[in-house]
């Protein structure tokens, strides 16, 4: 790559080695055309207004792609579905998510591709709840260009899986049984249906049948059972969660495998998850009814999407499993659950 000056009519076609400001006193002073921009006959009166005859512009070597191009390519080449690429400007590609749903990051490839020399790319973390129209990742290049053969290499990586990837939620019917012999009894009035209910329509889901139930095994396993025969598509048990609760026993009594009892994560670390068969059947301790956010929130939004979740899945949780515990909640814009 090289710059040379030419007249601007016969720099249509070619990208700027530099920026051009313009400067209206006492209203502005930027540049009207960025640094790599291929000029178009539409910038000639650009040009000519700002005082420009000449123009120091960029010629591409055989082999070299320009920025912009580059930008593209290396974008589309990451984006899978529920992905889509457009190029905001400033040799950014944007890729967006265009569908609500999950973001799925393939960290290892990530990496691979960010040591490719001259690559750029920027993400959100993976297993983020992310919203139709957001930006989950931006890619660029270095320079103003960048040879073929890098650009191939990056293609290479991120060919046969997707690198990014927004998962659709399922709209699921969700039963929930609510133990608590004080809630049973009308003591106290119930907290966690409000709260689930919440929970599941903020991404699309409905809660279709709760049942409240007092502290027995029986009870619990007789519930749940019920809630799973009506054909619900994910069940949520609510109350105390020790070893020696009842309600994780009745879990079990119910005839669902119990695929991991606690979790890494503060708040929420003596959370269930077993499985009903396809149906997954999610414990819920008591505690998040005093915190704003806990495990629920991390495990939810990736049952929603289909994901059939193991021991190694939850372990990961560990790694930024530690609730801050802030003032204002701004969940999921914070670090929790972040490293699974």
């Amino acid at each position: 790559m090289r710059s040379r000056e030419v007249p601007i009519e016969e720099a249509v076609g070619m990208p700027l080695a530099y920026d051009l400001t313009e400067i209206v006193p006492g209203q502005r002073k930027g540049a009207v055309l960025r640094r790599g921009h291929v000029v178009t006959e539409a910038d000639l009166e650009v040009l000519r207004r700002i005082g420009k005859s000449h123009l120091q512009v960029l010629e591409l070597e055989p082999g070299e792609v320009h920025e912009d191009d580059a930008a593209r390519r290396l974008a589309r080449a990451l984006a899978g579905p529920g992905i889509e690429v457009s190029m905001p400007g400033e040799a950014w590609a944007d890729l967006r998510a265009s569908r609500t749903g999950l973001l799925k990051v393939d960290a290892a490839r990530l990496l691979r591709v960010n040591l490719v020399e001259e690559l750029l790319v920027a993400t959100r973390h993976d297993n983020s709840p992310v919203k139709e129209g957001e930006v989950v990742a931006r890619a660029k290049v270095r320079g103003l260009a960048v040879r073929e053969e890098v650009l191939r290499e990056a293609e290479g990586i991120a060919a046969g899986h997707p690198v990014l990837s927004v998962l659709p939620y399922r709209k699921v019917r969700a039963g929930a049984v609510i133990t608590g012999r004080e809630v049973y009894e009308g003591r106290v009035k119930d907290a966690f249906g409000p709260l689930l209910r919440s929970r599941l329509e903020s991404y699309g889901s409905t809660l279709v049948h709760m049942e409240i139930v007092p502290d027995e095994v029986t009870e619990v396993a007789r519930a749940l059972t019920s809630m799973l025969g009506k054909g619900v598509d994910m069940v949520l048990v609510t109350g105390g969660m020790s070893p020696d609760d009842c309600t994780v026993e009745g879990i079990r009594r119910s005839g669902a495998e119990v695929v991991f009892h606690g979790v890494p994560v503060s708040p929420g670390a003596m959370s269930v998850l077993a499985y009903a068969g396809e149906v997954p059947v999610v414990g819920v301790p008591a505690g998040l009814l005093a915190r704003p956010r806990g495990f629920l929130d991390l495990v939810l939004p990736r049952l929603l999407a289909g994901e059939r979740l193991g021991r190694e899945d939850v372990a990961h949780y560990g790694h930024g499993g530690l609730c801050w515990g802030c003032a204002v909640c701004v969940f999921p814009a914070c670090p929790f659950g972040k490293g699974g």
